[in-house]
C-alpha cells in the first residue's frame, strides 16, 4: 500500500500498537510527535517523525500535508489542572481538524480516540451503548467529551470517527502496572463494599479496529465502542491476574476512608516533587463507581470486528511482556 498514516501520540502505549498494526498492513506511517517528546517504542521503526507545536497553524499544516488519514491518538491521561487536560485533549483535536481541512482536503478519515470515561460509568449492568447521553465524573472525561463535541462540529468537513475504549491493558501501559505489582506481593486489593463491573481492551484490540475502520473507509461521522466484549468483575480481573503472575493472593478489603487518605497523600506527594498524580481523588471517584460497562455490538455488527484477546490470554501476555523488560 502507499497510502500515508498520519499518528498522534505514535510514541505512546496504545498510538504504538497502531503504529505496528499499521506497518504490518502495509501502510505508510508518520508520527506527529511534540518538540520535546521522546521517541519510545517507535524508534526503531520504519517511520517518518515530524516533530511540530500543535499550537503553529503554519507548522501543523505542513506537517500533516499529504497524509490520507489522521489518527489522533495523542493526548493526556494526568494532568496538573483542568486546563491542562483541555489543552491537551480538546484544543490539539481543534488545531489538528483545522489544519486538515486546510492541507488535507481529501482526507479519506479522521479517527479520534477518544475514552469511556466521556461517556462516563454505566447505571447497571447492561453495557452502553454509543447512543448513550454522556455522563462524565471526572476532568479527563470532560477534557475528553470536549474532543468529541469538537469532533462532532465538524463532521462534515471529512470522515470523522471516534473510537471510545474503556479500560486499557498490554504491554508498554505503566498506569495499571500497579495493580500486577500489588497482587504480584501477595495482596488482591478490593474498595469498599459490593462486587463492581469493568469493560476492558488490550491495547492490541484497539489497534485492530483502528485497522478495520480504516479498511471500512466510512463516509459519515460515527462512534464505535472497543473492547473484550464481556462483562467482568473486579474480583474475577484481580484472579486472572493472580493465575497469569502465578501467585495465590489474600483479598484485602480497602476501606473507602483509607482510599481516600491514601489519594490525599499521592496528589500531596506529586504536587510537591512537581509530579502528575496517576493516583488522586477523582481516580478514586471512577474507582469507587458500581459498573463500567460499555457495548461493541456496533463494531461487531458493522465493522466485522471480534477481539483477539481474552482476559486471561491478555493478562499472560502483559505479564510475560513485563517480565522480559524488567518492569515486575
Amino acid at each position: 500500500m502507499s497510502r500515508l498514516v498520519l499518528v498522534t501520540g505514535g510514541n505512546g502505549f496504545v498510538g504504538s500498537h497502531v503504529v505496528e498494526e499499521l506497518l504490518d498492513a502495509g501502510y505508510k506511517v508518520r508520527c506527529l510527535l511534540r518538540t520535546h517528546s521522546r521517541p519510545n517504542w517507535i524508534e526503531t521503526l520504519p517511520v517518518d517523525i515530524s516533530r511540530v507545536d500543535y499550537f503553529d497553524p503554519n507548522a501543523l499544516r505542513n506537517a500533516i500535508s499529504g497524509c490520507d488519514a489522521i489518527l489522533h491518538f495523542g493526548g493526556a491521561t494526568k494532568a496538573k489542572d483542568k486546563e491542562a487536560f483541555f489543552r491537551a485533549n480538546a484544543d490539539t483535536t481543534r488545531a489538528l481538524i483545522e489544519a486538515a481541512a486546510d492541507a488535507c482536503p481529501g482526507l479519506s478519515l479522521f479517527l479520534y480516540c477518544s475514552s469511556q470515561a466521556a461517556l462516563g460509568p454505566s447505571p447497571s449492568l447492561d453495557p452502553l451503548k454509543e447512543d448513550a447521553p454522556p455522563q462524565p465524573i471526572s476532568t479527563y472525561g470532560w477534557s475528553k467529551l470536549a474532543g468529541e463535541r469538537i469532533c462532532r462540529e465538524r463532521a462534515g468537513s471529512f470522515p470523522i470517527v471516534i473510537i471510545r475504549p474503556p479500560a486499557v491493558y498490554g504491554p508498554r501501559d505503566k498506569d495499571v502496572l500497579i495493580f500486577f505489582k500489588i497482587v504480584r506481593w501477595g495482596i488482591s486489593p478490593s474498595l469498599g463494599r459490593g462486587d463492581r463491573y469493568i469493560s476492558l481492551v488490550h491495547a492490541k484490540d484497539i489497534a485492530r479496529i483502528t485497522r478495520l475502520i480504516i479498511e471500512k473507509a466510512p463516509r459519515d461521522f460515527t462512534v464505535y465502542h472497543v473492547t473484550d466484549g464481556v462483562v467482568h468483575r473486579w474480583d474475577d480481573v484481580l484472579a486472572a491476574l493472580a493465575q497469569a503472575l502465578g501467585k495465590r493472593p489474600l483479598n484485602v478489603n480497602v476501606p473507602i476512608g483509607l482510599a481516600i487518605a491514601a489519594s490525599k497523600l499521592a496528589s500531596g506527594w506529586a504536587s510537591a516533587t512537581g509530579r502528575l498524580a496517576t493516583f488522586n481523588r477523582e481516580k478514586l471517584g471512577e474507582l469507587l463507581q458500581n459498573y463500567w460497562l460499555i457495548s461493541s455490538q456496533k463494531a461487531e455488527r458493522e465493522l466485522g470486528y471480534k477481539p483477539e484477546y481474552d482476559l486471561q490470554k491478555g493478562m499472560e501476555q502483559t505479564v510475560r511482556w513485563y517480565r522480559e523488560h524488567n518492569w515486575l
